[in-house]
């Protein structure tokens, strides 16, 4: 592989503090040097004048539906979608079918992760068999074997008793477990069925059980002001803990379901403008960790029905970060560098995934970004196979240019 010269960027890496206008050599699939003014004559040079160059983005909780859902997304055609979304890692949940509740099944999708992956997928296993939440998957023997993230995504441990086992293992084990937080048994009856309470009595039932196990968890899509602020709590006992919030609880106000009816439909449900300061004052001072998309692909037909019955999610990857560019960066004054710890560097960290730093002889994952390119989303215009998102047609700034993996180009605007 040549050299490859990017000139002129902003170079913008939180974990090596580093914000300015320098060059970037990759060699061999590697960051061989960031400075002013490299001169390397055998290389290919591309003029990043007034263009962020950035880690790649990394993604700590995505679907990618394969096996078992490929009408609705592949592992190859989701991976596209990250890539054009400047994703470089992304974190797959065990939602397929089989679950990856065995390290067989979960030999399974790493092969097809290996043949047809455009970006680094690390897959997710589950908590339980069949994500039934009754029975512990085989933790030990897949930990033993590098799996550092079990989640059951989707489904709520509702029995008290099996997710101490599973912490107190996990704990033994020093791996994470990502939990869905949503009380299965307030979710199922009418009225509270999306109230905050579902959330709220969830993560407190679930932090108290982690105070008698120890171990390490991961609350995922945090939608609540009382969710984050249970959070905060345990985080100043010092609790192992890390959370994220996904765009669209930091954008979308339940009125939204008025306007997009199912595409507006998630798990958890969009919450009010309250709920929506207080995930983004959480995620400024820390309490929540990270960004994520929670990429979820739809067939047509799932969410093209009532309400009740539709499908939740939406798809992500292709439009997490424009969105926080224009609601975070350019409307409420946070600096690119923020939203990029939060967005590559933090999700790297928490997760031991690949990414995150353009540090000396690391690989070459970048993300070269036109903060100032403005554009409107346009769900016919996706490269994942669904078109599942209340945000179409909306107008936004800021664009993915380049991807590379690896040192390889593999998404160009």
């Amino acid at each position: 592989m040549s050299a490859q010269l990017l000139k002129n960027g902003r170079v913008i890496d939180p974990g090596q503090n580093i914000d300015g206008i320098q060059d970037v050599l990759i060699k061999e699939g590697k960051i061989a040097a960031i400075a002013a003014d490299i001169h390397c004559e055998d290389s290919e040079q591309v003029d990043c004048s007034g263009l962020w160059i950035t880690p790649g983005l990394v993604d700590g909780h995505c679907h990618l539906r394969e096996p078992g859902a490929v009408h609705k997304e592949t592992i190859a055609s989701g991976t596209r979608a990250a890539a054009k979304g400047g994703f470089t890692t992304v974190l797959a949940m065990a939602n397929v079918t089989p679950v990856p509740a065995t390290l067989k099944d979960y030999r399974k999708i790493q092969s097809i992760i290996e043949q047809t992956a455009a970006v680094h997928v690390v897959q997710a296993a589950s908590v339980t068999k069949d994500l039934k939440g009754r029975d512990l998957c085989d933790m030990a023997t897949l930990a033993a074997a590098g799996v550092k993230v079990f989640s059951d995504d989707g489904y709520f441990i509702d029995r008290a008793a099996v997710l101490y086992q599973a912490l107190k293992l996990a704990a033994k084990l020093d791996v994470t477990l990502a939990l869905h937080e949503e009380d299965t048994s307030l979710k199922l009856y009418w009225p509270t069925a999306y109230e905050p309470l579902n959330e709220i009595v969830a993560i407190a039932r679930d932090l108290e059980i982690l105070r008698v196990t120890g171990g390490k968890v991961h609350f995922q899509h945090v939608s609540t002001a009382r969710g984050v602020e249970l959070i905060r709590k345990a985080k100043r006992e010092k609790l192992s803990i890390t959370a994220e919030v996904c765009p669209h609880h930091l954008m979308l106000t339940q009125e939204a379901i008025y306007t997009h009816g199912t595409n507006a439909k998630m798990a958890p449900p969009l919450r009010t403008v309250e709920d929506i300061a207080e995930l983004i004052k959480g995620l400024d001072d820390g309490t929540i960790d990270l960004i994520a998309t929670d990429h979820a692909p739809h067939a047509e037909d799932d969410k093209n029905t009532v309400f009740d019955l539709a499908a939740n999610g939406i798809i992500g990857f292709e439009t997490a970060l424009p969105l926080m560019l224009s609601e975070l960066v350019q409307r409420r004054g946070f600096s690119p560098s923020w939203l990029i710890e939060r967005m590559s560097t933090i999700p790297a960290r928490v997760f031991s995934l690949p990414g995150g730093s353009l540090a000396e002889g690391a690989p070459a994952d970048i993300c070269v970004i036109d903060p100032n390119r403005q554009w409107v989303i346009d769900r016919q215009q996706m490269a994942s196979m669904s078109r599942n998102t209340p945000f179409h047609g909306t107008e936004v700034k800021g664009a993915v240019m380049q991807t590379f993996v690896g040192g390889k180009l593999i998404y160009q605007l």
